[in-house]
């Protein structure tokens, strides 16, 4: 499956734990996935994000038995 490549101008990403080892990586479009597997390449792909755009914001979903909730440690402005 091939991946959308990351937007340099794109400010805002959303990370979804889809299980306990599988995330998806997403900018404001929700399109197309950047990256979906594992949190390794995941990690890598944040912290490329926060290193080449200081403004971007990044959400962090995290997955529970009553479904998605946005966790609050990691929906701020990294």
């Amino acid at each position: 499956m091939p991946f959308k490549p990351i937007n340099p101008k794109e400010d805002t990403f959303y990370v979804f734990e889809l299980s306990t080892t599988k995330y998806s990586v997403f900018d404001s479009q929700l399109d197309i996935a950047i990256y979906n597997g594992s949190w390794n390449m995941c990690d890598g792909i944040i912290k490329n994000i926060k290193t080449h755009m200081k403004n971007a914001s990044i959400y962090y979903y995290a997955k529970e038995k009553s479904g998605l909730k946005l966790s609050p440690l990691w929906s701020h402005n990294l």
